[in-house]
């Protein structure tokens, strides 16, 4: 089974994401907009993406770790928000789902076409 992780700050992101790369078990990470009291999120393509990224869950490999990062509006409108800087992320939309330390990755709406998420979760380096 996939175990699953939810941050929200970006210290507590990359200190997760650098835990787990000793595992040597495939990470994936969902950068998407945060959720409201209500769980809706502020981002319309990641409100589009979620349900097709859950339902690809269900045949991602038993062992490895999927990260979903909440960004704030306000920090991810910050073009010096560190999501952006950081090159091992390198972000410019959301939603972007990546594989972790590696050149696999889906940006804006390609996060919601099935076929495009099952091969990311599926595909090995």
């Amino acid at each position: 089974m996939v175990v699953k992780h939810k941050v929200t700050g970006y210290e507590e992101f990359t200190k997760l994401a650098e835990s787990l790369e000793s595992t040597g078990e495939p990470v994936h990470i969902l950068f998407t907009g945060s959720k409201d009291e209500n769980g809706e999120s502020w981002c319309p393509y990641c409100v589009k993406a979620a349900p097709v990224v859950t339902k690809a869950l269900e045949s991602a490999p038993e062992k490895s770790h999927f990260i979903t990062v909440e960004i704030e509006r306000p920090f991810w409108k910050d073009l010096n928000c560190p999501y952006r800087k950081d090159p091992r992320t390198h972000l410019v939309f959301l939603p972007t789902l990546l594989r972790w330390r590696s050149p696999q990755r889906l940006d804006g709406s390609q996060c919601a076409n099935a076929d495009l998420v099952d091969m990311l979760f599926q595909d090995e380096d």
